[in-house]
């Protein structure tokens, strides 16, 4: 590893250690900036839970670091970090369901980015990490545009201004987890309009319309296009009344706005994913969650994501899967499960959920250093062949190196796995199996020798 990556990494990240995946929620939106600039807004809402509580005079606290960075090829381009404290006058409250909600800016040029949230928990020292690769998007053109949209669930009128206040005198709070229910059925957008034709002589107007429709874009509502004046090149669009999503079921849905310039005819649309869970279908949070829209993602996050179902995926399936361009990758992610539901009468996919559930506790016991445990040997032999029946741990000695043992009585009559720590660096790697198929080697305790 190159000098400089070492130092980004350390930027990123602050100190080393365990850092599990993401379990708070981030979205964000980019806008117009000055010159040749565009800004991000990044949105966080963090479980009050996830963190430790600690008695400090005569109440609880928790003291979080959150760092937010947009990095290209390894190097940071620009980063924010900030320290809050969390009170609560008694630790037995229950916190459970309620989130912080936080926001960052960044300003960068336009460009290809990944951006990176990191949150710690100072008390405990645990670290949270989510990543994602972004477009910041040049609004810097004659082309009518849509910056990105926010989807705040909550809004209202401000005497007083904070980090969440908009410059039209109300306070936002963004969505970051994109999902709307019984308790918010109202979604309130946020959105600019750049690039309108203007003639202070002759304002003229433009038109905006509001529409939900299905993942196939199918219409389900929408209160038709409004014309309003002008105000000048650039226009904020936000919808106090907010629109109305008490007609909705559970399920995906698309917030589709489209704003006509009337002088010159000239068409703009934004597309913004959010989920709808009313409480009757609660259970189905993991199966809306996990269905983000796949046309948003890149080949490289495809690929990352099937990465953890090529562990169960049929050798046809993985050579359809390499071969195809980035439609038939989404194509083959989208009914991956179609015919792995062990009972098709149900709402939920039982073997999806238990999947999934396997690969989040593959993040949360085998990450290290910096690869994900799903990549680990344990992750794989995890998420293939589920919990072991009994495992054997055997700790480091003066003659051997470390090693487990998992076994599986209900596998091919009983079969075993073994790992060990070869390197001396806490990386278990699978030596031998007794399963078909898998790496077997008889003479694996040559591997244990100090």
């Amino acid at each position: 590893m190159s000098f400089r990556k070492l130092i980004v990494l350390v930027l990123v990240l602050g100190f080393f250690g365990t850092i599990f995946g993401a379990e708070f929620d981030v979205d964000y939106a980019t806008f117009y900036g000055d010159e040749n600039i565009s800004v991000v807004e990044i949105y966080l809402h963090m479980p009050r839970d996830l963190f430790e509580f600690i008695k400090v005079e005569n109440q609880f606290q928790s003291d979080i670091f959150i760092r937010t960075a947009l990095t290209q090829k390894d190097s940071v381009v620009q980063l924010d970090q900030w320290n809050i404290v969390d009170k609560l006058a008694d630790k037995s409250m229950n916190i459970k369901g309620q989130k912080i909600p936080e926001i960052s800016t960044l300003q960068v040029k336009p460009g290809n980015y990944k951006l990176i949230v990191f949150v710690a928990d100072m008390n405990t020292k645990e670290k949270y990490k989510y990543e994602k690769e972004i477009v910041v998007y040049d609004y810097h053109s004659d082309q009518l545009m849509i910056s990105d949209v926010l989807l705040a669930s909550q809004m209202g009128k401000t005497q007083t201004k904070n980090k969440f206040s908009k410059y039209f005198g109300y306070d936002m709070l963004p969505n970051a987890s994109l999902i709307f229910g019984d308790n918010s059925l109202k979604i309130f957008p946020f959105c600019e309009i750049y690039n309108l034709s203007y003639n202070k002589d002759k304002k003229g107007s433009y038109q905006i319309e509001y529409m939900v429709t299905d993942i196939n874009e199918k219409e389900i509502l929408s209160d038709g296009f409004k014309e309003k004046e002008k105000p000048g090149k650039t226009a904020v669009e936000v919808t106090v009344a907010g629109v109305d999503l008490s007609k909705l079921s559970s399920g995906l849905y698309n917030l589709k706005i489209t704003v006509k310039d009337v002088e010159t005819g000239q068409i703009a649309e934004k597309i913004k994913r959010f989920y709808m869970l009313r409480q009757k279908d609660e259970d189905l949070l993991s199966e809306i969650v996990s269905e983000q829209s796949l046309n948003s993602l890149s080949e490289k996050e495809l690929n990352e994501k099937f990465g953890p179902m090529s562990y169960i995926a049929t050798n046809n399936e993985k050579r359809q899967f390499k071969k195809s361009d980035i439609n038939g990758k989404r194509k083959i992610i989208s009914h991956f499960w179609d015919n792995r539901d062990p009972d098709p009468s149900t709402e939920l996919n039982e073997a999806k959920v238990n999947f999934k559930r396997l690969v989040s506790q593959s993040e949360q016991k085998f990450t290290s250093g910096f690869r994900k445990g799903w990549k680990s040997d344990k992750g794989r032999v995890l998420i293939k062949y589920g919990h072991p029946d009994d495992i054997e741990m055997f700790p480091s000695s003066i003659e051997s190196k470390p090693y487990d043992i998992w076994y599986y009585h209900n596998i091919e009559g009983g079969v075993e796995f073994v790992f060990i720590d070869k390197s001396g660096f806490g990386s278990m790697e699978l030596v031998h199996s007794t399963v078909r198929n898998e790496l077997q080697d008889p003479d694996w305790r040559r591997f244990c020798n100090q």
